[in-house]
């Protein structure tokens, strides 16, 4: 009757005791979150680990087991921060990464064909120079001078004629320049939809290179906040490990005292054991994680370039369907892109149509050119038969010109089917444009509901799961108040420290998927801080 008594005004105190942490628990105000980081209700959370950071002290790796420092060692980069924003992680991304460097790449090169195309508009200009020799040497049956060039001003020099069978040998130069210009007076426009059709193309290619950048910029902001996510994991399960403990070492002493069951210390110990297992996952994964943020900007994976810490940034209002669409309808560069690509095919069966005219056009030619021997040498006999070597070097003459100027008109009458081919394939690539545009235009609707909703449903889980730890931390208080007392099996001290170990992990991850719906939703919505 005495034990029954007792049991039961320690049942009492515990529930009362309860009650008051319970009420105490509840009645706690929201965390400050003007100047203040997101902390999660009941833990602390200090920058991210396992790092190595900036600064403090990282818990090791792993936390439990053989030591790897290495892994998690981290080298400080020439000119990288060690400490970085999202802004600058994206501009760091912009200048570094390989991905982002093969797009402008491919920009540079649809750029280059529209600056190419305008320079048709302009007269082709074309210079040539030549200057020749050629050697004549050997014995002949009779040998006369070259004869002079057309339109030259000095005749050249002749040499007597020698005998049959005498030896002679001569150089002749010829010397030549001429400059040619030929400009474009008609084709039928088909010039100019070329020029229009590659400038279009051109402000297609920019849209893409300008959405391209906007994926990478997303994809270093995802890797950002993984990073940070990961890191808040691993400090949550540090401190449950730290909590857990304390709990294991609470039992202990009840057992000693003779207060609670010896089987009670084995569900403590598992639960211990099992936080300091999730501790070195989620030590893997941070680490992991980080290498990815690193390689994502383009740097080693081991590189010392660790995310800043968040604040708490003030609600907003959640947009409207019909605003969102309207926004990305406007700034999608994609969508732009697909509906400056059709307006570009449009041009290309233009021009493919225009091959069907004459083209008329206008050369004309100016030239200077000469032609003499350089030296010429035989042999001669006087009346007496004596045979005397005979030399003459006249040297160059003055120049010659020649000038001319023509127009040309070229009319198409049958070209066995090539234009109709080059006209069918435009307009395949054109069905083809329309085809994507519309795709695109359904993309940017599906994106924008799909991001849209997921903002708003991110929010509110973050409210939720805000509600969730703080019940959880104020259950589990409540619950080890009553274990010590007796007022409570140990049972539902593990019960309560699950509870808490899983809406800090939801809590965790509702938060920075608060951050990762964001850039979503701007990305769907093609809204972004990086220009071109």
């Amino acid at each position: 009757m005495k034990r029954s008594t007792l049991s039961a005004r320690a049942l009492g105190a515990a529930l009362v005791f309860g009650g008051l942490v319970t009420g105490v628990g509840l009645a706690q105000s929201a965390p400050n979150q003007s100047d203040s980081q997101e902390v999660v209700p009941g833990i602390a959370m200090p920058s991210p680990m396992p790092q190595p950071t900036v600064s403090g002290t990282p818990i090791p790796y792993p936390a439990y087991g053989t030591p790897a420092p290495d892994v998690e060692q981290l080298t400080p980069k020439k000119g990288v921060p060690q400490s970085i924003s999202l802004t600058d992680a994206v501009r760091i991304g912009v200048a570094l990464s390989p991905v982002f460097a093969n797009d402008n790449a491919q920009w540079a090169a649809i750029h280059a064909k529209y600056t190419s195309e305008l320079q048709a508009l302009y007269p082709a200009v074309s210079g040539n120079a030549q200057a020749a020799k050629s050697y004549t040497n050997g014995s002949s049956g009779s040998i006369s001078s070259p004869s002079p060039a057309p339109g030259s001003l000095v005749p050249l020099a002749t040499a007597t004629k020698p005998p049959f069978g005498v030896y002679s040998a001569s150089t002749v130069s010829s010397e030549s320049a001429t400059i040619s210009i030929t400009q474009l007076i008609f084709d039928g426009g088909r010039t100019i939809a070329a020029i229009r059709s590659a400038k279009e193309a051109d402000i297609a290619g920019r849209a893409t290179l300008l959405r391209d950048l906007q994926t990478l910029a997303l994809n270093i902001a995802n890797a950002y906040y993984a990073v940070l996510e990961d890191n808040a994991t691993v400090t949550a399960d540090a401190q449950l490990v730290h909590e857990f403990e304390v709990n294991e070492a609470s039992v202990a002493a009840q057992i000693r005292n003779g207060a609670a069951p010896r089987s009670d210390i084995a569900a403590a110990q598992f639960q211990t054991a099992q936080a300091k297992g999730n501790l070195v996952t989620a030590q893997g994964v941070a680490i992991g994680a980080q290498g990815t943020f690193a390689t994502t900007l383009g740097l080693d994976a081991d590189s010392m370039v660790v995310p800043k810490s968040l604040r708490a940034q003030p609600p907003v209002p959640n947009p409207t369907y019909a605003a969102s669409l309207k926004r990305a309808l406007i700034m999608r560069p994609d969508y732009i892109a697909a509906a400056y690509t059709v307006q570009s095919d449009q041009e290309g069966v233009r021009y493919a149509k225009l091959a069907r005219f004459p083209v008329l056009t206008a050369s004309g030619n100016d030239g200077v050119s000469r032609t003499f021997v350089n030296c010429f040498s035989t042999t001669s006999t006087d009346k007496k038969g004596n045979v005397f070597p005979v030399s003459e070097c006249p040297g160059p003459p003055a120049w010659s010109n020649d000038k001319s100027i023509a127009l040309s008109l070229t009319v198409p009458i049958y070209d066995q089917g090539l234009t109709n081919y080059n006209v069918a394939v435009a307009a395949s690539q054109l069905d083809q444009a329309l085809a994507t545009f519309n795709t695109t235009r359904l993309t940017v609707e599906s994106d924008v509901r799909s991001a849209l909703a997921t903002l708003i449903s991110s929010r509110g889980s973050l409210v939720q799961a805000k509600s969730e730890l703080l019940s959880a931390q104020v259950s589990l208080d409540a619950t080890q108040a009553q274990y010590r007392v007796g007022a409570s099996t140990i049972l539902n001290v593990v019960t309560a420290e699950a509870n808490l170990s899983t809406a800090q992990s939801t809590y965790i991850t509702a938060l920075y998927g608060v951050y990762t719906a964001e850039q979503n939703y701007l990305y769907a919505t093609g809204v972004s801080d990086v220009q071109l």
